[in-house]
């Protein structure tokens, strides 16, 4: 039989209390963290008539807190969520890189919040390294986006949604918060409520600057190609090409002259141009021409009166 080694006895024996210390102290974090989030049975339902008021925090009306505007949690980080809760609206959104939805829920999260200026704050938690969180919230499917108000837990949706699902749910949320009397903003920056710029966005418009302006119609080219719902980068992808096009310099048909018409900042004028065209062209190939020339400029000039007049005289035009 082989004699143990008692030096390695001796390291095993101090290795194990250590361990047992670790994974204790896990637990307790864990646990303390269950008990800080209110059990879910006792959350607003916002769908009820009634909304149970708290009495409102003296000098809370108008507060402005000195928090990030969108930050990441943890079970350890926790408490500052708890306490940021008790003067502003928190959204926490609850995720995982296994969850295909959760990257399109965070970015339209974060576009709403970055839009409401500090009337909420968004705290995404990646459920990997929240397990405490994870459990307390009693999260069954990814994403899972839950408010925190005063402490208390607001269920909101599980899943994916959309932005237009989701602004009248947390308007009505503003409103609980309020008879809550959760009434404080997030103090927020010009820095704060810009949209940050994807890295391939980026790309594109590094190459735009260094004059390549084919690169830069190439790279806008395939970001819409890999994602159709990518509105910015077909604006983009427009815009570039009215670029390109105004450096030959030519007028000499209806597509130039509207091109040179909305440089000169004359939208209108060079909408007309175009559906004016389409209207008096019997040919197929020619009609498509002007049509997608006429979205491509409505999609650089962004929403005005004159985008949505012409919008309405396409529709009709594209009847005939």
């Amino acid at each position: 039989m082989a004699e143990s080694d008692p030096s390695m006895a001796q390291h095993n024996s101090q290795r194990e209390p250590a361990s047992r210390a670790a994974h204790s102290a896990e637990a307790s974090e864990q646990s303390h963290v269950q008990r800080q989030v209110a059990d879910s049975h006792g959350a607003v339902d916002l769908s009820a008539s009634g909304v149970p008021a708290a009495a409102p925090a003296d000098g809370d009306a108008g507060v402005q807190l000195n928090v990030p505007l969108i930050r990441d949690c943890d079970d350890a980080q926790f408490e500052d969520i708890m306490a940021t809760s008790r003067t502003v609206p928190v959204l926490m959104a609850l995720w995982s890189s296994r969850s295909l939805e959760s990257s399109s829920v965070l970015s339209m999260l974060e576009g709403i919040v970055r839009e409401r200026s500090g009337a909420f704050q968004l705290v995404k938690i990646e459920v990997e390294k929240a397990p405490g969180i994870t459990r307390a919230l009693q999260v069954q499917a990814l994403p899972t986006v839950c408010a925190l108000i005063g402490g208390r837990p607001i269920p909101l949706f599980q899943g994916n949604a959309i932005k237009e699902q989701v602004v009248p749910v947390l308007d009505e949320l503003l409103t609980a918060a309020q008879q809550m009397g959760v009434t404080g903003r997030v103090a927020v920056s010009g820095e704060d409520v810009k949209a940050p710029v994807p890295p391939e966005h980026q790309h594109a418009l590094d190459l735009e600057e260094s004059g390549d302006l084919d690169g830069a119609i190439a790279a806008w080219e395939k970001i819409v190609e890999r994602n159709a719902r990518d509105h910015d980068a077909e604006a983009q992808l427009a815009r570039v090409r009215l670029l390109e096009r105004g450096t030959a310099g030519n007028a000499d048909n209806d597509l130039d002259h509207a091109d040179e018409l909305f440089n000169a900042g004359q939208h209108a004028q060079a909408f007309d141009v175009l559906i004016s065209a389409l209207e008096h062209s019997t040919d197929d190939d020619r009609r498509e021409e002007l049509r997608t020339r006429i979205l491509d400029l409505f999609r650089v000039a962004g929403s005005s009166p004159e985008v949505n007049a012409a919008r309405r005289r396409l529709a009709t035009a594209l009847m005939i």
